[in-house]
């Protein structure tokens, strides 16, 4: 189930994350192509650095600190990838790092996961929308309880509605 949001806080993850708490920290995140905006803890700064650089391309982080990194901090996410996953996640190949800047993918296949492992992926797109996917559409369900503005997309005419 993919959810977009476009109103409100649609990209402030200290907002989005506090209703999906304890699946947030039951996974692990794989952070990519993060850019933000506002004041943010020492982490966001450090993943933020390593998305610029040519490498690692990535970070890997524990839900815990994951949660912990967004929730209290008023912080805009306008660029980035999470890609939450059980388990360990295993070494990405740079051409399959999963990214929002010029990604068509998310407009042609909008409920493709990015990263095949993933259990919930949150795209953060330019600031001015936000995706949410989940594999387990009980979770997806549980989310739009919490933001009812969301609405459920599943092809590109859905996610060009938005638009016209």
């Amino acid at each position: 189930m993919t959810i977009i949001l476009q109103e409100g806080y649609q990209s402030y993850l200290s907002e989005l994350l506090p209703p999906l708490r304890q699946q947030v920290e039951q996974l692990n995140w794989l952070v990519t192509d993060l850019r933000c905006w506002g004041k943010y803890s020492p982490l966001i700064e450090t993943w933020q650095a390593q998305s610029y650089d040519a490498a690692p391309y990535y970070s890997v982080v524990p839900g815990k600190t994951f949660y912990e990194a967004f929730v209290g901090w008023d912080m805009q996410v306008v660029w980035g990838v999470f890609c939450g996953v059980v388990g360990d996640i295993p070494a990405v190949p740079p051409e399959e790092v999963p990214y929002a800047d010029g990604n068509r993918r998310i407009w042609s296949e909008p409920e493709a996961f990015q990263l095949a492992g993933s259990e919930i992926e949150i795209v953060a797109f330019d600031g001015t929308f936000t995706l949410l996917k989940f594999r387990d559409e009980t979770v997806g369900r549980q989310f739009l309880e919490a933001f009812p503005t969301g609405r459920v997309v599943r092809t590109p005419d859905d996610m060009l509605q938005s638009y016209q």
